[in-house]
């Protein structure tokens, strides 16, 4: 099973796109989903956009994982 996650495309180059995800910066291959745009979201997985996605998916998936990100610290952490 592989896991997605929500991405907002930054910058598109050649057939590459620099993309954010809570404040990181990665590289994607837009090769299987070729009308990206610049501000778009979408989903990627191992370095390739597997699917656009609107903004109010996002702004879901957003809500869901922040909280979750934020429990995962507090087990770590001990609290």
């Amino acid at each position: 099973m592989c896991l997605s996650v929500p991405i907002k495309i930054l910058k598109i180059k050649n057939n590459k796109a620099i993309a954010g995800f809570m404040g990181k910066k990665e590289e994607f291959d837009i090769g299987l989903v070729p009308d990206i745009k610049i501000n778009d979201y979408a989903l990627a997985s191992n370095g390739f956009i597997i699917k656009k996605i609107s903004n109010q998916e996002a702004r879901e998936i957003f809500k869901i994982i922040k909280p979750a990100k934020g429990e995962v610290k507090s087990k770590k952490e001990g609290k």
